[in-house]
């Protein structure tokens, strides 16, 4: 009997160890077996997926395999064929743009040069016409804080420039036989190294413009951590990358955030009086309010607000806040179009400053809950935000004709010609019943602008422009801004990333959309045939529409037509939390062949398709359609 148990037990044992052999062979060929690992773009959480936000997307590449855009510094993710700041094409070397940046100067001042070099060369001259963002980002490393011994900083400006491309075989095909211009390049660097400002508060609490090298600054954050609080050196942090920044600046802010449970705020907006309902509760809001988070409803419209009314509320109200008709900024003057403070904005609102602390609010609303405005601010508004010095050359992103003409004269050795113009310190600007004669000096109607007061005459009326006439709104507005979001905290920008942030990124990239979305199919997990033909002909769909008709089948389903700077792996919900763009296939009895969105969730329910062309057809309409507006969720 005994012998019997020991031959039962060592049976056991046999199988026993059988079974962990067998194992061990077939875990250590799938081992060795080749998998099909996900694309390294696809992993983007570092926690669970049901707490996601965007402090916690992981980075997908390392610094090591950004590629580096030669106009203005900033990393790029590797699959970007545009540089997410400027939009300068991936390849162009730092030589070669410096070249073309040359090459267009010259055009502005020979038009007739261009023509002569095509006909005397086999090989036609590239052009380079540098747009606004390009230029305004190649010089956002320009000033750099400069730690004092006093433990103060001070703006410093960088004279580091690049060097050219060593390439003279490449120089010479660029050039051809085109005249070197050594008095552009005199030029150039003149306007670029002129006088740098800080907006600061005079002793009377007026804002006013001082010299960059005379205005110390603290450039510390405090934070509160376990009650206790905390000062932290921002200079080791404008170093870092970009999404580095953005990871820093997504916790600081949640920080900010009161608890749903501690309290919220209920905003009822009629659609056709977005403007007045908004300014009205918004302004009765405490301090602390501004913090909280907002749930928004357009009256007779249920829907739940997941983020997709938010957005669409944000998006309609900085359209009328930003409008003309309003008066509190005006687009500014030139091809690439920016909002700058309107002078004149008191003579059309009598509570203007009421509507600038309106504007404030609103704008640091955006930055705190992450959410993107459809507006662009001018490049000086961006820099007073920031406290960065503006010089002359800012001048162009207001008003493009007044600064050619300012660089003219400033440029100018003749005095006849001088004399000619019939300037004097004054400058005109219109009012309600024709045009005010403001002067720029004492008297300044009796000083003829010439060739020995010329530079005084400029640098009055550059500061006039940048901020003397605009100083009470412009104060108003950033102190209701800081008010909602520190300004230490908007501080560990440049303006450049600081218009990405309140922005997005500039153009829609399809793969990045695709690559960022999920599908859930009718039955979950189990796509038929059909279905999957229906993933393929969307993305085919999306790639072959317009940029403007991307856009528009983006808000259709998101609410908002701009795509975060961290690309679309960083979509929202109104609670902060990532939700990425998905597509729902809905089953075959859905009654209607339109798609339809919910916003609050990024999703798009899409029917099953039966062919491709049925599928385009119904998509065009869609974004052909008025796309604001909630009839479900």
């Amino acid at each position: 009997m005994v012998a019997f148990a020991w031959f039962i037990v060592l049976g056991m044992v046999i199988v026993l160890l059988t079974a962990l052999i067998i194992f061990f062979l077939i875990f250590r060929r799938r081992e060795e077996t080749p998998q099909q690992l996900p694309d390294v773009d696809e992993i983007i959480f570092d926690v669970e997926a049901s707490d996601i936000y965007r402090e916690n997307l992981a980075d997908s590449f390392s610094d090591q395999t950004l590629w580096n855009c030669s106009v203005c510094s900033f990393h790029n993710n590797p699959a970007k064929r545009r540089c997410d700041l400027c939009q300068t094409p991936r390849g162009i070397d730092q030589g070669t743009f410096k070249l073309l940046q040359q090459l267009h100067q010259r055009d502005l001042k020979n038009p007739n040069s261009k023509s002569h070099v095509e006909k005397n060369n086999s090989l036609p001259v590239p052009t380079f016409p540098l747009s606004k963002l390009q230029i305004a980002a190649s010089r956002r490393k320009q000033w750099k804080r400069m730690p004092g011994a006093d433990g103060l900083h001070r703006w410093v400006r960088d004279t580091h420039k690049p060097q050219l491309n060593n390439n003279r075989d490449a120089v010479d095909i660029i050039l051809g036989d085109y005249p070197t211009d050594r008095n552009s390049e005199r030029e150039s660097t003149t306007s670029i190294n002129s006088i740098g400002y800080i907006r600061v508060r005079d002793s009377n609490g007026k804002l006013v413009l001082n010299e960059s090298d005379t205005v110390a600054t603290d450039f510390h954050y405090k934070i509160n951590m376990a009650g206790t609080d905390v000062v932290m050196n921002l200079e080791e942090l404008t170093v870092l990358p970009f999404a580095q920044k953005i990871k820093w600046f997504s916790t600081e802010i949640h920080r900010l955030w009161f608890p749903w449970e501690s309290g919220h705020v209920d905003m009822d907006i009629r659609r056709d009086h977005v403007l007045e309902d908004s300014f009205r509760q918004v302004m009765l809001l405490k301090p602390h309010q501004m913090r909280q988070r907002w749930r928004v409803t357009f009256v007779g419209e249920p829907a739940l607000d997941a983020g997709g009314v938010l957005r669409e509320w944000l998006m309609l109200l900085c359209g009328e806040l930003f409008s003309q008709s309003l008066g509190l900024f005006v687009p500014t003057v030139g091809e690439e179009t920016s909002y700058w403070i309107n002078v004149g904005s008191s003579m059309i609102l009598e509570d203007h400053l009421e509507y600038f602390t309106f504007a404030g609010r609103i704008l640091g609303k955006a930055l705190l809950e992450e959410q993107l405005i459809q507006v662009h601010l001018a490049l000086p508004l961006l820099k007073h935000m920031l406290g960065v010095p503006i010089s002359f050359t800012d001048l162009q992103f207001l008003d493009d004709e007044l600064y050619r003409s300012l660089l003219w004269l400033k440029r100018s050795t003749d005095p006849e010609a001088i004399a000619a113009l019939c300037l004097d310190f004054t400058v005109t600007r219109k009012v309600e019943n024709g045009v005010q004669v403001v002067p720029l000096a004492p008297n300044g109607d009796q000083i003829d602008v010439t060739l020995v007061n010329k530079a005084a005459y400029i640098d009055l009326l550059f500061q006039y422009h940048m901020l003397d006439s605009v100083s009470i709104q412009l104060l108003t507005l950033l102190a209701s801004l800081y008010s909602v979001v520190p300004e230490g905290l908007l501080k560990l920008f440049d303006y450049q990333e600081l218009e990405l942030l309140l922005c997005g990124v500039p153009s829609i990239d399809v793969e990045d959309w695709q690559r960022h979305s999920e599908v859930k199919y009718v039955t979950p997990l189990v796509p038929t045939e059909i279905e999957l033909l229906n993933c393929r002909w969307f993305w085919a769909t999306v790639v072959n529409m317009a940029p403007q008709e991307q856009a528009r089948l983006l808000q259709f389903v998101t609410g908002s037509s701009r795509v975060p700077a961290q690309g679309f792996k960083a979509l929202i919900s109104s609670d902060g939390r990532v939700q990425p763009f998905n597509i729902a296939f809905c089953g075959p009895d859905i009654g209607s062949m339109y798609p339809r969105a919910h916003t609050c969730f990024n999703r798009l329910d899409l029917p099953v398709y039966q062919s491709k062309e049925q599928m385009e057809k119904y998509l065009i309409l869609i974004v052909n359609m008025d796309i604001t507006g909630f009839t479900i969720e």
